[in-house]
């Protein structure tokens, strides 16, 4: 079940980003509503615009995070989860991450965008192997609320290495040029191979 205090509190939560270690405000104005959840709007996200990029890139520092930490955040996290992406449509197992992942090559960071259909086993995955790098994730509107829930599990124990900034279509083409470019989504990409691994839909 999800906690009543979490619904009530989401529609203001969707419009922070998490960058440098902490929940902040965007400087983008652009608003984006999200899919309908639970029988009516979920909320409205705010699109991270380049100021915010700049600030999430700025920050990706601190020490490497524990692996076996976030491990643990997302499993603690897991129950919720599913509850959530049952509401926004999926029947995803929130399985444990998949391992082994291929990251773009180079040390920079690395920029995650994923489909709402895109499995949390493999988005955790990806965030898992990319965060010695850094990593910056940008969900799919459509999966607004559970991201939002997965970055509040992780977070806390990324050492500041991974960030979260919501947006749509636009808000990606900003970000695809700030790193290795990780696509996780059946729709084509000119730049990655296609990520296969999604989560079918709630019969």
């Amino acid at each position: 079940m999800i906690d009543p205090q979490f619904r009530a509190e989401l529609n203001e939560r969707l419009f922070t980003c998490y960058i440098g270690g902490r929940w902040t405000a965007p400087l983008g104005t652009r608003a984006v509503p999200v899919h309908p959840f639970d029988g009516g709007r979920m909320g409205t996200i705010a699109c991270a615009e380049q100021g915010d990029i700049a600030r999430a890139v700025a920050g990706l520092r601190g020490p490497l995070p524990e692996r076996a930490a976030l491990e643990e955040a997302y499993a603690g996290s897991a129950y919720l989860l599913r509850a959530l992406r049952r509401e926004e449509g999926y029947a995803d197992a929130v399985a444990p991450p998949r391992m082994p992942v291929t990251l773009p090559p180079g040390d920079g960071p690395l920029i995650v965008l994923s489909a709402a259909a895109t499995a949390f086993a493999r988005i955790v995955g990806v965030l898992l192997a990319g965060a010695g790098r850094g990593v910056i994730w940008k969900p799919a509107p459509r999966a607004a609320a559970s991201a939002h829930l997965l970055m509040r599990a992780l977070g806390p124990v990324s050492g500041m290495r991974l960030a979260m900034v919501q947006g749509d279509h636009a808000t990606g083409a900003l970000l695809a040029g700030q790193g290795g470019l990780v696509w996780l989504s059946r729709a084509p990409c000119p730049l990655v191979v296609n990520d296969p691994a999604t989560a079918p839909l709630r019969q």
